[in-house]
């Protein structure tokens, strides 16, 4: 796993970031990040390995981490990349 952000007042929020988690053996699994606009997504980015990318809320930088690390959480007990933007 990855936690990286720093103040960047270029990107939105203030914040450039990137979450990722990997698994030992097959690579990424998940990615959360601000790394360009997208014309359908815009900046927050939700990356899954077996999914689509989506649009993700953010509402500050704590708020945002412990979304990620709570994906983690479920990713580990289900081993699925199930959406939470519900």
């Amino acid at each position: 796993m990855e936690i990286f952000a720093i103040r960047d007042e270029e990107y939105p929020d203030g914040w450039f970031y990137r979450f990722q988690y990997y698994h030992p053996e097959t690579g990424e699994l998940l990615r959360y990040d601000d790394a360009h606009d997208d014309d359908d997504l815009g900046w927050h980015h939700r990356h899954v390995r077996f999914g689509e990318d989506t649009k993700i809320e953010f509402h500050g930088l704590a708020a945002h981490v412990t979304r990620f690390l709570n994906e983690i959480a479920r990713l580990a007990e289900t081993g699925e990349t199930e959406d939470i933007n519900e």
